[in-house]
């Protein structure tokens, strides 16, 4: 396994903004930097769909869409999608029967490829909320992982915070953190046979 790509690395931001009717396609998308700016037409798309769409296509890229900012947008909506995006989740408003509480379920039979799927109606703060509840409930592993990892953010004293978010973005986007460990502790000529497990964050720092 090779996760350790420039591209895969970087991360990319996605900052959305709500266009019109007067843009040639539904998703209209442009790259500044690291950051990818995409303007959606809600005739023809909702907003849900339009950034799984672009995760998607991103994905196939070989990119990793670690945020999503909404611009133009509710102030709590816009929190709602950057606190999920930062779980790699997608966000999905909507009025089936099954989805009955704000709940974080996996799209097909991946479960990194997964979404936080909300009521219609739903009070937004209530489910920004119940957000860490509901991913923890889904994906524990995951959920334990980034624990350890926010510890050795804290005993390192910010020192290598970007390193240890890579670890978490890659670990959220292959619900492998074994290799993930593997691989990054190979980078500095380590390897897990003396039973490195639980804190292979803290001896990747």
């Amino acid at each position: 396994m090779t996760l350790l790509t420039r591209r895969r690395l970087s991360g990319v931001s996605l900052r959305v903004h709500r266009g019109d009717s007067a843009q040639s396609t539904a998703i209209t998308l442009r790259r500044e930097g690291q950051s990818c700016i995409a303007a959606y037409d809600p005739e023809r798309i909702s907003l849900d769909a339009a950034t799984m769409l672009i995760r998607v296509l991103s994905s196939s890229e070989g990119e990793i869409i670690s945020e999503v900012v909404l611009e133009d947008h509710d102030p709590t909506l816009a929190a709602l999608y950057h606190a999920a995006s930062k779980l790699l989740l997608d966000v999905e408003i909507t009025d089936g029967p099954r989805i009955t509480c704000p709940t974080v379920r996996a799209r097909g039979q991946d479960p990194a490829r997964a979404a936080y799927f909300i009521p219609q109606g739903w009070d937004l703060t209530d489910a920004l909320d119940e957000l860490s509840a509901a991913f923890t409930d889904a994906r524990p592993e995951a959920a334990r992982n980034l624990r350890l990892i926010d510890r050795a953010k804290k005993d390192s004293e910010g020192k290598i915070d970007h390193a240890l978010d890579v670890v978490a973005m890659l670990i959220l986007d292959t619900d492998d953190p074994e290799g993930v460990y593997d691989e990054v502790l190979g980078l500095f000529g380590e390897d897990r046979a003396d039973g490195v497990t639980v804190d292979a964050p803290a001896a990747a720092a």
